[in-house]
């Protein structure tokens, strides 16, 4: 689904990309050192500013001779990027264009292999990370060079692999991220134990519930969504299991011994949270955390607006941290979300382009974003406090930490998450032993796949 976006008129349409403040190249660097007229080296064709860790932009770019042309799904994110890049090189390329075409994140890989070939593709698209191998075995992404280094020191390990091809390059830049985490009500958990700091275990967890947990006036201490892998899993991976170990859509996991065992483990914290799996929708496990009365609720940033309101509301503050892990396992994982930009291969403008890739990863980039869309850029929590706009946001640290740690799969099939919410509710509500629920996952989802 492609729009046509409007040009980024004059005074949008100059600008080019400087990392901000040791944005994802060395911002000040950049505008101290000037740009192209600096030494450079060139590197695959392209020329290379060591000093800046900047591509020279082609001159056919950055005098404004032809624009850089931009796929956004969103046109306030692309006007707002536009708007940063231009001001963080106005010194450097001041007359650089741009222009945008509005295209789904979801349509872009496969658009591109048309409108690429056609040569009315954009030069950068934003996609969805589990798109990038798509990309790459299509050849429409392109590497993204010498930014590999930048780009590794401003982000975890785990959203730099879920973008890098088998060669060992990236082919596309992290931008947002998305994660469940564990949110806590300070006051109320300082009023109960004496201090305000969170559980890092279940263990912690229970030693609460054995006093707080009141089941007659549905008083609990944590809540959460039990029936549903996408909250589950981060108890199952705590203690060892993990879905597609080796990236194979035909191998999920469910046939792993430490499954079971996993399972077993997460039908023990029935105690801690005692209701039906159908009892348990975000909805009301997100009204209660508002409202004041639970210590702890596993959920994601979507819910940040609602309990603002219900802190200010009620009176409580709250924190956001990583999931509690089993005392004997591994740090819980989960499936995470993220967004990613792109370099079209079939750009006549690389350097150009993969400047603007780059610049949304910088702190300015990081800035816009977040203003403009309330998301969580992809970056790690330390570089958080130092960007506009998220420095004042104690929430979203939580995020990014729980981020993480998160496991970034390939586009999963939709059968996966209906077998796999089959297994846990088996489990959570009793209805078959942990065995066999994992038994008649694995059986389920070979016959859904056709195995």
């Amino acid at each position: 689904m492609r729009s046509k976006g409007a040009n980024a008129g004059p005074s949008m349409n100059r600008r080019n990309l400087l990392a901000l403040g040791g944005g994802v190249a060395a911002a000040g660097t950049l505008a101290a050192c000037g740009g192209p007229e600096e030494e450079t080296a060139e590197e695959g064709g392209l020329d290379w500013d060591a000093d800046a860790q900047q591509y020279v932009i082609e001159e056919e770019i950055a005098s404004g001779e032809v624009p850089l042309k931009l796929w956004f799904e969103n046109e306030d994110l692309a006007n707002a990027q536009i708007a940063a890049f231009k001001e963080a090189f106005k010194d450097v390329y001041p007359d650089i264009a741009f222009e945008y075409e509005l295209v789904a994140q979801n349509d872009a890989v496969s658009e591109m292999s048309l409108a690429g070939e056609a040569g009315n593709g954009g030069d950068v698209f934003m996609s969805f990370y589990d798109q990038v191998a798509r990309a790459i075995e299509e050849g429409t992404a392109a590497p993204l060079g010498e930014y590999e280094s930048v780009l590794k020191d401003r982000m975890a390990e785990n959203f730099v692999s879920a973008v890098t091809g088998e060669d060992g390059q990236m082919y596309a830049v992290p931008v947002t991220t998305e994660s469940i985490a564990l949110m806590y009500n300070k006051t109320l958990l300082k009023s109960i134990t004496g201090s305000d700091e969170p559980a890092t275990t279940w263990e912690d967890v229970q030693a609460v519930a054995a006093d707080y947990n009141d089941p007659a006036s549905n008083r609990w201490t944590i809540r959460w969504v039990p029936g549903e892998i996408y909250y589950s899993y981060s108890v199952l991976s705590s203690m060892g299991w993990q879905a597609y170990p080796g990236g194979d859509v035909n191998e999920p996991g469910f046939d792993d011994p430490a499954l079971a065992e996993a399972l077993e483990y997460y039908k023990g914290l029935r105690g801690v949270w005692n209701v039906p799996s159908a009892d348990a929708t975000p909805e009301t496990v997100e009204a209660e955390f508002a409202a004041g009365n639970t210590p702890y609720i596993i959920t994601g940033p979507w819910a940040f607006s609602a309990f603002n309101t219900g802190a200010a509301d009620n009176a409580f503050e709250y924190g956001v941290t990583p999931i509690p892990s089993a005392a004997s396992g591994d740090p819980a994982s989960s499936f995470a979300g993220m967004h990613v930009i792109a370099v079209s291969a079939y750009t006549k403008y690389p350097a150009a382009a993969r400047v603007f890739a780059n610049f949304l990863a910088s702190d300015a980039g990081a800035a816009a974003l977040y203003a403009t869309t309330g998301q969580i850029p992809a970056l790690n929590p330390d570089l958080l406090t130092g960007i506009a706009g998220l420095a004042e946001d104690p929430h979203v640290a939580g995020i990014v930490a729980q981020g993480a740690q998160a496991d970034l799969f390939p586009q999963l099939p939709e059968y996966f998450w209906s077998t796999a919410n089959e297994m846990t509710v088996a489990v959570w509500d009793d209805l078959s032993s942990a065995s066999d629920a994992a038994a008649a996952a694995a059986a389920g989802y070979d016959e859904l796949a056709g195995l």
